[in-house]
């Protein structure tokens, strides 16, 4: 993960992942200090408090002693970082992880791809968007923190972690698709339309890649499967997005297929749901 040049790399997106300019991995055995590390990588460059740390620590039953445990737990903390442990700092409010660069920290790297792969959208650039959310998604090494044992932690970041990786997901199908790439993302689509049946974006996109491959009728199916499960689990009927391309599909509207110039969703279909 540590790039050439970085005098240092961490990493959340998966297990805690920290290393020296050299590249050699830093490993944290004690769990606690795993958990304050996290907490500060999670605020890099801010000031995260002595009861914030508790918190993450103990949640709401700190012990007696947390202010002091939380010192020896950083003391200790300081001596297994080695050379990076100039990073730490003291604060005083508190403590920070200091992240020179974005390169460094693979948080701040997937906020800089995922703006990029924004503006790229909105350019209409489809094969920057692809590179930009590719490289975005092949920041996660795991679940994002793993092997940090605190529930709060977890709850404030990975959560919106998964929703990002899927709305990167989309992200990047879309521009495949308007690309022509139907072919490649087709059994990808297939895996995202069972993890979630209820994501009607995703299964606009799986009738659109059939439709694309010559599977009209497996289409079609698509949407009375999710129709019947809205309706069902949710008691809706399928939003715009998905009306419009279920009719476009049964008349074989021929603006659904790509258009070689790049614009290959065809008249807005897969907009963003």
């Amino acid at each position: 993960m540590n790039e050439a040049g970085l005098q240092a790399a961490f990493g959340l997106l998966g297990p805690l992942f920290i290393a020296d300019a050299r590249g050699a991995t830093i490993r944290i055995p004690q769990a606690k200090q795993r958990v304050i590390m996290a907490a500060l990588l999670i605020s890099a460059n801010r000031t995260v408090s002595g009861d914030q740390l508790a918190d993450a620590l103990w949640g709401d039953k700190p012990p007696p002693n947390a202010a002091s445990a939380i010192r020896t737990y950083v003391a200790r903390l300081r001596r297994t970082l080695g050379p990076v442990s100039t990073r730490l700092l003291r604060r005083p409010a508190g403590y920070a992880i200091e992240v020179r660069e974005p390169g460094e920290l693979d948080l701040a790297q997937l906020d800089c791809l995922h703006a990029q792969a924004r503006e790229a959208t909105e350019a209409g650039h489809w094969d920057r968007v692809v590179l930009s959310s590719g490289k975005a998604l092949g920041l996660w090494r795991g679940c994002p923190l793993e092997d940090i044992p605190s529930a709060r932690l977890y709850r404030s970041i990975a959560e919106q972690l998964d929703e990002l990786r899927l709305q990167l997901a989309m992200t990047r199908i879309d521009a495949e698709l308007h690309l022509g790439g139907e072919g490649y993302v087709l059994a990808e689509l297939r895996q995202l339309a069972s993890e979630h049946p209820l994501r009607e974006h995703i299964q606009a996109q799986f009738m659109l890649a059939c439709y694309r491959c010559g599977q009209q009728a497996a289409a079609l199916g698509i949407y009375r499967k999710v129709r019947a499960s809205l309706v069902d689990e949710l008691g809706v009927e399928p939003g715009p997005e998905l009306r419009e391309l279920h009719r476009r599909i049964l008349a074989a509207d021929r603006a659904l297929e790509v258009e070689k110039s790049g614009s290959g969703l065809g008249a807005g279909v897969a907009r963003r749901s």
